[in-house]
């Protein structure tokens, strides 16, 4: 039986992300992080599908500007066990590698992903998630991004999610993580490490 016991559980190792408004029904959420991996090796965890598979989800698509860039969550309850969930239809609408991607999607609005090398040789990412979500879903999209963030830091010292026991292994730990949203975001343009 495969387990994610080889991954890090405490989400507290990062900040909390803000959210402010965007236009007049939207929500721009922003969580940023610094990472040890050079822009490049953080750019392919966001871009090459095989990378992206290991803490985030299924891409299918390329990250040039105007391709088509679709994306397959993998941490569904059922995912796995015969019952597979849906794609989410996307665009890339700027790519340049290995600085900016910015993403179009049908159930995530706008995902802006920016990397900038960071003092200490590693990456700082700026990642940002504009969409038009009841009050209620605010927490919850942060709170999920959060935990991906936390598996990409995983997945750049080479270690995979086992999805099939995403379930079990880190809901709860997206429990702690939401409770911590739905206790009040802070507001105001990001929360760092």
């Amino acid at each position: 039986m495969g387990t994610n016991n080889h991954l890090n559980k405490d989400m507290a190792r990062f900040g909390l992300g803000t959210v402010d408004p965007a236009g007049p029904d939207g929500v721009k959420l922003t969580l940023v992080r610094d990472y040890s991996a050079a822009p490049a090796d953080v750019w392919a965890m966001f871009t090459d599908p095989a990378k992206t598979q290991m803490w985030w989800c299924r891409v299918r698509g390329q990250a040039r500007t105007g391709s088509s860039f679709d994306l397959k969550w993998l941490n569904v309850k059922d995912e796995g066990h015969g019952i597979e969930s849906g794609w989410w239809n996307g665009r890339v609408l700027a790519a340049e590698a290995p600085q900016l991607l910015e993403l179009s999607n049908a159930m995530h609005g706008t995902i802006r992903v920016e990397l900038a090398p960071n003092d200490d040789g590693g990456t700082r990412l700026v990642f940002t998630n504009t969409l038009a979500v009841p009050d209620e879903v605010v927490p919850m999209s942060l709170a999920g991004w959060h935990v991906h963030l936390d598996h990409l830091q995983e997945a750049l010292d080479g270690k995979s999610v086992d999805w099939q026991h995403w379930w079990d292994d880190f809901y709860p730990c997206w429990e702690k993580v939401h409770a911590g949203y739905a206790a009040g975001p802070q507001s105001g343009g990001g929360a760092g490490k």
